[in-house]
């Protein structure tokens, strides 16, 4: 039946190319006193240069910079009878999934990231006027009614005050903490009930509870209060987790998309804060379930928002659904879970689902408007697509996750261990660690290569770790112009360890090969024409009959722009515009 596996065959969905054969086949040595591998750089001392993500992200400080605070304020002020100037921001924010501390979560990450201090300022004063708003026995909602998803505001909530204590040390943020979880120990509901068959996932009382245990064990990290941890454990996931793990029947198909994505981030945080390596196996073949069954080319999954049964559903869904992927929440929970698994376990691979999403998800996404209309979804459909914004759904859960998600480009470029640095994404940027920097310049991937330069005060040694994307085959490194003897294989780092000088200059060179990418096996000539880590899709609404099979063979030199006979041009998903036609998936015959 869709949506059913039996155990065997989820198995071998899970196993292979790369994922661990067995269920629970995880070293020993992950579940050590210390669980990561790589560090993030945490926002700070990394500078991106400009470019087209630099541009992104000033644009988006720059609207959550100018909304009013009175705007931001007005409904909590409203409940607690408070005088409350401001204009009303309608859409989700003045409905049952306010995304208030997403929006400070989102500000404290930019400000830590470029030392932002008027957007700290902005968040601090934010944080003040809020805390005024709370009931004496912590009650923080917008509304004094039946709040219908009080475990989602308040796991959105608790992210914007640990991100606020994390980033500024700022203590009210903790004390505000409290306050908060005290009301919510009480009083949110614990039955855990997930939606029934044919139930919207917001009807399923206290929605996405199961998303809760990541920012409580970082609270708990950050405090060392046990109240969090103990208050993590009770939000744990098992039903859904244990199908990674051998714990629980493998019925994946049909769960709400994104927040079962983003609950895995929960299984990483859970594994960190005990080492159990049961929920190390858990995220590892979840993301290589995701690979194999539910990730389309641009790394975009959920189409309908749901996750699909391993029947070819994935792919009947190009039929119809516009709704093919949620982009800036999808985004940020790729980019989550990517980045826990390239510190709990080192590897490079975990890298590519990032890159991906960065050049055809989120990177790709049509800017938030300062009236708070979303770009919600990616339109993958065969025949035409759009990029537009949901008229309905303007302030968001993807309002929310739009600036963390953008802010993440600060924690993804790079990543470091005691003894190097490791470069993942390939962006215009420069990095500072351990008393040295390193400057990288690049025009990719409309350009395949990346320039790099050490930039430090005297010789030092340091290993300096490279990923290759799993894509590409052929990748070289030149040092000062001399081509390296060491290993470029697809998925992994390329290592140097060496005494640098100053001006020492790498070049990474990263062949590009275009390449039709199936949907799903049971559409094999369902595909996407993809090159390197980006999908090309066909500019206008209709393809010359033999465009297909002479496609890709014109490169114009500095950008990504194929022509077939000067007829049909084929441009990067992340080019397209507001309302302008383009086809990315085709039925080749």
């Amino acid at each position: 039946m869709p949506g059913k596996l039996n155990r065997r065959d989820f198995v071998k969905l899970t196993a292979g190319a790369g994922c661990f054969a067995g269920f629970l086949n995880v070293p020993g040595s992950y579940a050590s006193d210390s669980v990561r591998k790589l560090e993030t750089f945490d926002y700070s001392g990394v500078k991106l240069l400009d470019g087209r993500f630099e541009s992104q992200f000033q644009y988006a400080r720059n609207l959550f910079f100018n909304i009013p605070n009175d705007n931001l304020l007005l409904d909590f002020r409203q409940r607690a009878g408070l005088p409350a100037p401001g204009i009303p921001m309608g859409g989700w924010y003045h409905g049952e999934c306010n995304p208030f501390g997403q929006y400070l979560s989102g500000m404290a990450r930019m400000a830590k990231a470029t030392n932002d201090s008027a957007l700290l300022d902005k968040a601090f004063t934010l944080l003040e006027e809020w805390i005024k708003a709370i009931e004496p026995d912590g009650f923080f909602y917008p509304y004094a009614r039946k709040v219908y998803t009080p475990h989602y505001i308040y796991e959105k909530t608790v992210c914007g005050l640990v991100d606020v204590y994390a980033y500024s040390g700022n203590k009210n943020a903790v004390s505000c903490l409290e306050r908060i979880t005290a009301w919510a120990e009480k009083n949110l509901d614990r039955t855990r009930r997930l939606p029934r068959p044919g139930e919207k996932e917001f009807s399923a009382g206290g929605q996405e509870w199961y998303t809760l245990p990541e920012n409580l064990y970082r609270a708990y990290q950050l405090t060392g209060d046990e109240r969090y941890k103990n208050f993590g454990d009770v939000w744990r996931y098992e039903e859904y987790w244990g199908m990674f793990n051998g714990a629980a029947e493998a019925k994946p198909g049909y769960r709400h998309a994104y927040s079962h994505l983003n609950t895995l981030s929960s299984a990483a945080m859970t594994y960190a804060v005990t080492s159990d390596p049961k929920y190390l196996a858990t995220i590892v073949n979840a993301h290589c379930w995701f690979q194999r069954t539910q990730v389309y080319a641009t790394g975009g999954f959920g189409p309908g928002e749901q996750l699909m049964p391993f029947d070819g559903s994935l792919g009947d869904a190009l039929d119809t659904n516009a709704a093919t992927f949620e982009t800036t929440c999808g985004s940020w929970a790729i980019f989550k879970l990517s980045r826990y698994l390239m510190g709990f376990t080192g590897e490079a691979k975990y890298g590519d689902w990032i890159e991906k999403i960065l050049y055809n998800g989120i990177g790709a996404a049509l800017p938030l408007q300062p009236d708070g209309r979303t770009f919600y979804y990616s339109d993958y459909r065969v025949g035409a697509g759009l990029k537009i914004y949901r008229e309905d759904q303007w302030w968001s859960c993807c309002s929310g996750t739009y600036p963390q998600a953008i802010a993440d480009y600060y924690n993804l470029i790079y990543f470091h261990d005691n003894e190097g640095l490791y470069v993942n994404l390939f962006v215009p940027s420069e990095v500072s660690w351990n008393g040295i920097e390193v400057k990288q310049e690049t025009n990719y991937p409309e350009s395949p290569t990346s320039n790099l330069t050490i930039q430090t005060a005297k010789a030092t040694e340091f290993s300096l770790h490279i990923r290759i994307p799993g894509w590409c085959k052929g990748a070289s490194i030149r040092v000062n112009r001399d081509r390296q003897n060491v290993a470029c294989d697809p998925g992994t780092w390329a290592s140097l360890k060496r005494r640098w000088n100053p001006g020492d200059n790498i070049i990474l060179d990263l062949p590009m090969q275009p390449s039709y990418v199936p949907v799903d096996p049971q559409h094999p000539h369902r595909v996407a024409l993809v090159y390197g880590p980006t999908v090309l899709v066909k500019r206008g609404k209709e393809l010359s009959p033999d465009a297909l099979s002479a496609v890709a063979k014109q490169n114009e030199p500095g950008r990504l722009l194929w022509k077939h006979a000067g007829e049909d041009e084929f441009v990067p998903f992340y080019s397209v515009g507001f309302r302008e036609p383009y086809q990315m998936y085709f039925d080749l015959l």
